[in-house]
């Protein structure tokens, strides 16, 4: 294949995607927040096939129910992911697959996505940053880093470097809460049983 037609083959491919629906809003769906910076969703699985579907951000998160889903993407077989409660979740803009619920209790997770195209600047850990006052992430990808905060504890008094999304669990739906890049506060503390976790985005 020459280089012209790779070129207008790839072209395609893009004008393709641009017009599949982004993953969410879907059945089994919930958005918790949004704004300029961030979209954040409560995702289950439903044991039925979505459409096929393009992400336009990145996207992070963590899972808090186990189950299975099968996804497919391009002309391959579809593969079937075995999920655990508590894993970290991610996926790429411009990743184009069809998902599909594959277990009677669905897998659930809340998924951020950042809208910004690209990580900022690099920026320096202040002395009163959430790597020096809490420690290392539990995670961490060149979009965000994530923090978790046990139940029965708290996240000491800190400043966020980036924008953040704190996340409690605590057998409810889930709660999300947006902290603007500079926020200096304490924080989240989850009940006994509970969890959350702090992600910064980068």
């Amino acid at each position: 294949m020459g280089l012209l037609n790779l070129v207008m083959l790839a072209a395609a491919l893009v004008a393709q995607a641009a017009e599949l629906p982004p993953p969410f809003p879907r059945p089994g769906t919930t958005k918790l927040l949004e704004n300029d910076a961030v979209a954040v969703w409560n995702v289950s699985w439903l044991k039925q096939k979505y459409p096929l579907h393009t992400h336009r951000y990145d996207l992070v998160g963590i899972s808090y129910a186990e189950g299975d889903r099968i996804i497919t993407q391009g002309e391959g077989p579809g593969r079937l992911v075995p999920t655990k409660a508590w894993v970290f979740q991610t996926n790429r803009a411009g990743v184009t697959h069809v998902e599909e619920g594959a277990s009677d209790l669905p897998m659930r997770a809340v998924l951020i996505e950042v809208k910004s195209a690209a990580p900022g600047e690099t920026r320096a850990d202040p002395p009163d940053g959430l790597r020096q006052v809490v420690g290392a992430p539990a995670w961490e990808n060149n979009r965000a880093a994530a923090w978790l905060v046990m139940g029965g504890s708290s996240a000491p008094m800190h400043r966020h470097v980036g924008d953040a999304v704190e996340l409690i669990f605590d057998g409810s739906s889930p709660e999300a809460t947006f902290v603007p890049a500079g926020t200096v506060h304490a924080g989240p503390a989850p009940g006994a049983g509970a969890r959350a976790y702090i992600f910064e985005i980068k």
